[in-house]
């Protein structure tokens, strides 16, 4: 069979039977002939789609592009992703920055209108929100999110104590327990029933 034969039997076979069912990959990586690429081509691939990101003018030299290339690369590995969802929003994180970054560029360009500047920042604003949003998304799939517990109804029974404030608790270090002081409890509080 040749690779034209393998590829319309992976797009014949590759379409889900019914909502929300899995896209057959043994049919898939059956025929791998057509899928063959080696870990430095996938690698390649993955490092064109981040320079594709980026907004390149022709005019720029040669000299002037590879550094803006290696400092987005640079970007990338520095969100050290782990896993396919985290390298993808870490691609996506890395094209929201220098699309910021453009467009305070462009807001800063001399005999700018008006308006043309105010658009500019504007769309500067929407993608540094867009980042830390995304910053904020990768944080959570790493499990680095903050939590918060908000509590609306406290019942106290006669002879039992309640705090009332805000608690705040960091993180547990068994080796500052043993240093803590003791917590000191007031007798005889007035509570409000």
């Amino acid at each position: 069979m040749d690779k034209a034969q393998d590829l319309s039997i992976v797009n014949k076979s590759s379409k889900p039977k019914q909502k929300g069912s899995q896209w057959p990959v043994a049919k898939i990586l059956s025929a791998r002939g057509a899928l063959d690429a080696s870990d430095q081509q996938i690698e390649a691939r993955k490092l064109h789609e981040i320079v594709e990101l980026l907004w390149l003018p022709e005019s720029l030299s040669e000299e002037e592009m590879s550094p803006r290339i290696l400092r987005a690369l640079d970007h990338y590995e520095d969100l050290k992703p782990d896993g396919s969802a985290e390298s993808m929003l870490a691609a996506q994180i890395v094209g929201t920055h220098s699309a910021a970054l453009e467009c305070l560029r462009r807001a800063a360009l001399p005999d700018q209108t008006y308006v043309g500047r105010d658009m500019a920042l504007k769309h500067a604003h929407k993608l540094m929100t867009l980042y830390t949003q995304q910053l904020a998304a990768l944080d959570k799939h790493r499990g680095k999110g903050q939590q918060k517990v908000t509590v609306e109804h406290v019942h106290v029974h006669p002879g039992g104590q309640a705090v009332v404030g805000n608690v705040e608790m960091g993180p547990r270090d068994d080796k500052n327990s043993k240093d803590a002081e003791p917590v000191e409890h007031k007798q005889d509080v007035p509570t409000s029933t």
